[in-house]
């Protein structure tokens, strides 16, 4: 009996699932070789109490370039290749920022069941509205001085809208993901994972005004990765 119950044991923990392999460490980069196009000026005309947080008027970047090509504000995420592998569950908490009636940051990445936590740092009102197709939809108004909001996406979903419902200008997107290979690239159009398991994945890049692209990439066992995306208009 004891040696059929060890048995039986073993083949359960050979059918649970497969846990990832000790990971190596991925550099990656974004570029954009397309035309400049010229940054929009943001009206903030209906609400006079955001025209005085800006110094000057407000430009729009909606392809944020460096004179190198770098490109910011692309979300970066494995889209296959992590398929039956799980990882712990996430910590911590991702900010989404009111400040200056704007949206800061413009595009974050978060994992599902991570609290995504809403500060209003601004002396007017604001109306938080993510508008998914795969999560539950929520709208939150948060005046001045109001407490954070807290909350959570159930289901991975690549993009999810974020408006404000008292100023149209406000924009920003929240990428989901169920594993932590996910990121927004920084002004040098740089993410990195340090531990990403060796084998054979598509890497896809999302970006908000120049779409979507794909690579194959496969990662060595003990050898760090590096890999450039490049969007050409």
């Amino acid at each position: 009996m004891k040696l059929y119950a060890v048995g039986f044991v073993f083949l359960l923990a050979a059918c649970g699932p497969k846990k990832p392999e000790p990971g190596v460490k991925l550099s990656g980069r974004v570029e954009y070789s397309g035309p400049r196009r010229e940054t929009k000026l943001v009206s903030m005309d209906a609400e006079a109490d955001c025209e005085k947080l800006h110094a000057k008027p407000v430009e729009e970047q909606l392809i944020a370039v460096a004179a190198d090509g770098a490109l910011a504000n692309a979300f970066v995420y494995i889209q296959s290749g992590l398929e039956g592998v799980t990882f712990g569950p996430a910590t911590g908490s991702v900010v989404l920022e009111q400040k200056g009636c704007q949206f800061v940051p413009r595009v974050l990445a978060l994992r599902t069941g991570q609290t995504l936590t809403v500060k209003n740092a601004d002396p007017v009102s604001h109306n938080i509205h993510p508008t998914p197709k795969e999560n539950r939809d929520w709208n939150q108004q948060q005046p001045p001085g109001a407490p954070d909001l807290q909350r959570r996406f159930a289901r991975p979903e690549i993009m999810i809208p974020v408006k404000c419902n008292v100023h149209n200008w406000m924009r920003s997107y929240i990428g989901v993901l169920d594993h932590p290979f996910l990121a927004v690239t920084d002004a040098k159009g740089e993410f990195a994972w340090p531990d990403l398991p060796p084998g054979s994945y598509t890497l896809a890049v999302w970006h908000e005004s120049l779409g979507a692209l794909t690579q194959k990439l496969t990662v060595a066992p003990g050898t760090p990765a590096a890999i450039t995306l490049r969007y050409k208009d």
